[in-house]
């Protein structure tokens, strides 16, 4: 297996499994058992009819000397991500343990992280979505370009070349998106990893991220991940039962709050987002402590799914429901 792969850096143009069989003189059956072997360790590849050593290198990060609290923040890092994910990631589940083995004797968190990756364990497992998910991942280390079909929320699916520039993972639905640029649009595009249908890493294709990409000013303006230009004013009003609970909060888009002189105990929050549409579902969280008054658009669409809400369960009445426990708990 090494002298195919010696022999295969030596020809970057490639090699037909015939030529690696003459050259070596080796069977041709065993030249195709090794190569596949390789392939699944990501060393070789195979285009057409010829086969390439891959252009990855087997990258080992450095060691990271940390201190006591440094590694405690790590540890809330990865609970964060096993949190926010719905599906098993064994990729994830390997870094828990090894983390569970540096930790284990130095600070007692052993059984802490090691609950954690055996609740990422009972995750629905998704073989397919763990192959993108991995893909992805090298496509981002490595800078090789990957092919994808995606399949959008509405419309056909549809092949693309991506570059990946960022991989940023959103609390809204659980979920992790991809930024980079697209070749059927020739522009930067935000797909969900989860809509990926098929990923093919192309090995030979490199890739660099533009000198003027910056993903924190890219995300500036986005409560989560949709991001643009243009910022619109979101005036939110919330009821003093949850006025302590929003304040206690740094809303990274938002201006500072104001009480609201017209309506003691009321407060007044404005987020100046890019796109409301991962702002919504966070303000429904709120329910009817939450009023949106600007801008017009936003506030007719939530009294429309209110009207919708109110059919749903047949009220006609608009008299508060007094065993209503909304106030409670999001004043906890």
């Amino acid at each position: 297996m090494e002298r195919i792969l010696l022999l295969l850096q030596h020809y970057p143009d490639g090699l037909k499994e015939v030529e690696i069989a003459d050259n070596l003189q080796l069977d041709r059956r065993t030249v195709n058992n090794y190569l596949w072997e390789l392939a699944a360790q990501q060393k070789v590849y195979k285009e057409g009819t010829l086969w390439f050593s891959s252009f990855l290198k087997t990258l080992i990060p450095r060691q990271l000397p940390l201190e006591p609290e440094q590694a405690a923040l790590l540890y809330l890092a990865m609970r964060l991500f096993v949190k926010q994910s719905d599906k098993r990631v064994e990729t994830a589940e390997t870094m828990l343990y090894k983390l569970t083995a540096i930790l284990s004797e130095d600070m007692g968190l052993d059984e802490q992280i090691s609950e954690a990756a055996r609740e990422l364990s009972e995750r629905p497992h998704n073989p397919g979505y763990e192959d993108t998910f991995r893909t992805i991942l090298r496509a981002y280390i490595y800078k090789r370009k990957v092919e994808i079909l995606y399949h959008p929320y509405r419309g056909e699916p549809f092949e693309t070349v991506l570059s990946p520039y960022l991989i940023e993972p959103s609390g809204i639905g659980f979920v992790n998106y991809v930024i980079g640029y697209s070749s059927i649009v020739n522009a930067i595009r935000t797909h969900k990893i989860e809509r990926i249908e098929r990923a093919r890493l192309l090995l030979r294709h490199e890739f660099s991220i533009p000198n003027d990409f910056r993903s924190a000013e890219i995300l500036r303006n986005a409560f989560s991940i949709f991001y643009g230009e243009d910022v619109v004013n979101v005036v939110l009003r919330f009821h003093p039962n949850v006025a302590r609970r929003v304040l206690e909060t740094n809303w990274r888009t938002s201006l500072k709050p104001v009480w609201d002189d017209n309506n003691p105990g009321y407060l007044l929050v404005t987020f100046q987002v890019a796109d409301t549409t991962d702002l919504k579902p966070w303000i429904r969280t709120w329910g009817a402590n939450c009023e949106v008054l600007e801008p017009a658009e936003l506030r007719e669409e939530m009294i429309g799914e209110t009207r919708q809400l109110m059919r749903l369960y047949d009220l006609q009445s608009t008299e508060p429901d007094k065993h209503s426990k909304f106030s409670d708990i999001f004043g906890a």
